[in-house]
């Protein structure tokens, strides 16, 4: 188990004259699992990185590569999904470590306000995951490397300092950088024109997804003064907002099928996995309009993003 830098060195010589100076004895296996058992550590520093967010910038990765004309070598996949992972996973640290004051309010079960880890391996663990995406970027296509190394590193680093708090502007920014995730695969492959659809659905989905959790988060963002637009605008001005995002995504996810980019399968697969749960979410919003009813919707749409790339992944079987 980790422990904050702060307390460490006290509390150790502190215990150790304790020890020495008390007229009764602890029993030998007192402070036995914090030292020896690193299971904790592991299982908080794995639920900070987000698994699930990981296995979606994965499953990202391998769509790009299914829709190639031709599947990609292993040699390209595995380096691909490795940026992805580490960059998106460095990022997730990074926002708890920044969002700490925050999440004391907002999410006060996350590793590090929970004292699951100390705050500083929210930083340490960012630092060694960027570095390690940007290592195997380096090595990849010169176009997949600008855009890893010039374009999704720099924003996924000043997202949280600076971009986070700027109202909307922040929820496009994380957006663009979704959607670089195909474009960043497509270069990486050597085709990125085949993937500037699925980055622009990718994209829509999450400046809507980004928008309702701005809206579950408002009283900590309020108390911390991160000006969002539920914060500046009000709660009621992000749901008029939000509603007319999922209007603009549902007619935006049919215009591959309109445009005859993808075919049937894709639009039928669209329709069960995608326009369907977005109209739940526009319905849920209008009987919720509170911060609780975005934080269900942020949910729904979480899941609703894997049938998203499931119907880019089914067009290919079009004819």
């Amino acid at each position: 188990m980790f422990v904050d830098g702060a307390e460490s060195g006290g509390s150790y010589f502190y215990l150790k004259n304790s020890l020495k100076c008390s007229s009764y004895i602890l029993p030998a296996d007192a402070f036995t699992p914090a030292l020896t058992s690193p299971m904790p550590s592991l299982i908080a520093a794995l639920k900070m990185l987000r698994p699930l967010n990981l296995l979606l910038g994965a499953l990202a990765v391998l769509i790009s590569a299914a829709l190639m004309p031709a599947w990609p070598a292993w040699g390209a996949i595995g380096p691909a999904m490795i940026v992805v992972a580490a960059f998106n996973a460095g990022a997730n640290a990074m926002n708890d470590w920044f969002d700490y004051p925050i999440d004391k309010v907002n999410r006060p079960h996350r590793p590090l306000v929970s004292g699951a880890l100390p705050r500083r391996a929210g930083l340490a663990l960012a630092v060694v995951l960027f570095a390690i995406g940007a290592l195997v970027a380096a090595r990849l296509p010169v176009p997949a490397r600008n855009i890893a190394l010039y374009l999704a590193l720099p924003a996924l680093v000043l997202y949280t300092p600076l971009f986070k708090g700027l109202p909307l502007l922040g929820n496009f920014m994380v957006a663009g950088i979704m959607g670089l995730t195909f474009l960043f695969a497509g270069a990486a492959f050597g085709n990125l024109a085949a993937l500037w659809i699925p980055a622009g659905l990718a994209a829509g989905f999450n400046v809507l997804r980004e928008l309702v959790k701005d809206i579950q988060d408002v009283d900590g963002d309020s108390r911390e003064g991160v000006g969002t637009f539920p914060v500046r605008f009000g709660v009621p001005a992000a749901i008029k907002v939000a509603l007319a995002e999922t209007l603009l995504l549902m007619f935006g996810c049919l215009l591959p099928y309109i445009s005859g980019a993808y075919g049937t399968t894709y639009l039928i697969t669209l329709i069960v996995g995608v326009e369907l749960p977005l109209t739940y979410s526009f319905h849920y919003l209008v009987k919720h309009p509170n911060p609780a009813g975005g934080g269900w919707v942020a949910k729904v749409l979480k899941v609703d993003i894997f049938a998203g790339l499931l119907a880019v992944y089914l067009s290919k079987f079009d004819v």
